[in-house]
């Protein structure tokens, strides 16, 4: 069998590619000839990690909004209103601080196109197929400070400063695959390290009893580091031009992979509207910008081989790089809430998220991209529709128990939309939550929020101290 069997077949992908030579004239762009692009062309962005991957947290950060299934917008009664509604600030009486603890397992679902490579063209019959399922998982748990705040209130105007952590997602998946024909080895390696923090200072007015406004402006950093790489090992099968019996110490390897790292920071607000705060019937509107961040995506090629003889013994490294920017999903929200009693109240929210923001998934694989003849369908990335409901019941004691005066039962659930851009990958996730929550002497606020989906489970314990 040939040296140059499959090496030929893909034009030999890797060291001829990153000379220059074209591997299929006239065929779409696909990330296995990424490394023939111009630094600045924008087919970059189809060969960088999925990050639509990552399930950013949109929710107010406080355990009452949690426990309210996210329906915030037009309740806002609480600290954390710098964030879900800053309107909502005019409520507050008092000076008081928080402070917010989020916990947090994550098992996220993606597609990582890389592992496709390891999916043979249907013109090669002698090559067998080696799976059909190329999802990988990013699992983590971590505890983080989720929020944190000190608020003052004037007699119409309050203000407040803050420190935010939207969450934090560190976590690998891995795809191996061996085809049985030729016994090459196909790995697809995926990463993610991304945390999003932000310090903040908010004001609210109130302009009559019937509307309040108010903004929040926040120094917002994105931390993330991400890769995506697809390697393929004894692709060449030099091993069988060797004699019986002759031990071939042979390393073929040929990788192509991207790397998106950076931390930047940019300027992001919050405006809000609230009307009839505290009122039987009110509602809000709030929008939050998320940011545009400078990152550095790099591209890289390696391809390597050590054997006996002269002919297949070399190792090429190959890399090129470009600023890419990041931009996370800006939010518009509407919600109404109903108090039918002092006891009761009912809340509901509508958000649009804008998911297109953030750059659009690989429809091939890195490695050998589409001269394989195959290829995912990629739905362009847009805005979305999140619907949040909640409830919540307050039980009143005639003497405390325990030290507590009244105890808040809440129930809630929203559904995340589809958006992670592969048509394949159903990632429709409902979220259920509930919350409790009490108040110990005139001070002191304890609440407790849950929240169960097949993405996320989280908890978010808060106490508020009222000076």
């Amino acid at each position: 069998m040939s040296v140059f069997k499959r090496t030929a077949m893909y034009c030999a992908v890797a060291s001829l590619g990153w000379s220059g030579f074209a591997c299929a004239q006239g065929q779409p762009q696909d990330c296995s000839e990424f490394f023939l692009l111009s630094l600045t062309d924008p087919a970059y962005a189809a060969c960088a990690p999925n990050i639509s991957a990552i399930p950013f947290d949109l929710l107010a950060p406080g355990a009452r909004a949690l426990g309210l299934g996210g329906a915030f917008a037009a309740v806002a009664d609480d600290a954390t209103a710098a964030e879900a509604n800053p309107a909502g600030q005019t409520i507050l009486t008092s000076p008081e601080v928080s402070v917010h603890v989020r916990n947090a397992d994550y098992n996220v679902r993606f597609f990582d196109p890389n592992s496709i490579d390891a999916i043979p063209p249907a013109s090669f019959p002698g090559y067998m197929p080696v799976g059909d399922d190329p999802i990988g998982r990013f699992r983590d748990s971590n505890t983080k400070v989720s929020f944190l705040s000190f608020v003052y209130p004037f007699e119409r105007f309050v203000v407040s400063a803050f420190y935010q952590n939207s969450g934090a997602l560190r976590a690998t998946s891995e795809i191996v695959n061996v085809e049985s024909t030729f016994r090459d080895t196909y790995v697809a390696s995926s990463g993610i390290d991304v945390e999003v923090e932000a310090f903040g200072l908010s004001g609210a007015f109130r302009i009559n009893d019937l509307f309040s406004i108010g903004a929040s402006i926040k120094h917002t950093s994105l931390d993330l580091q991400s890769y995506s790489v697809s390697s393929v090992f004894g692709f060449r099968d030099y091993d069988l031009d060797f004699p019986p019996g002759v031990v071939n110490p042979n390393n073929d390897q040929i990788t192509l992979g991207s790397r998106v790292v950076g931390t930047d920071h940019d300027l992001t607000w919050n405006l809000g509207l609230l009307v009839n705060p505290n009122g039987k019937f009110s509602g809000g509107v709030v929008y939050k910008s998320g940011g545009d961040y400078r990152v550095v995506n790099q591209l890289y090629v390696i391809d390597r081989s050590t054997c006996p003889a002269d002919f297949c013994s070399f190792d090429f490294y190959g890399d090129g790089s470009r600023k890419q920017t990041i931009r996370l999903p800006d939010v518009l929200s509407f919600g109404v809430a109903w108090r039918p009693t002092d006891t009761w109240l009912v809340s509901a929210q509508l958000d649009r998220v804008d998911y297109g923001r953030l750059p659009d998934g690989s429809p091939t694989g890195f490695l050998f991209g589409s001269t394989t003849g195959n290829a995912i369908d990629i739905d362009p990335l847009g805005k979305e529709t999140v619907f949040h409901l909640g409830a919540e019941k307050t039980f009143l004691f005639d003497a405390p128990v325990m030290g507590m005066k009244l105890l808040s039962v809440r129930l809630g659930g929203f559904t995340d939309p589809d958006h992670d851009g592969y048509r394949a990958l159903k990632t429709r996730d409902t979220h259920y939550t509930f919350g409790l929550g009490t108040v110990f002497g005139e001070k002191l606020q304890v609440d407790l929020g849950g929240e169960f989906s097949d993405r996320v489970d989280a908890v978010v314990a808060s106490a508020v101290y009222h000076f």
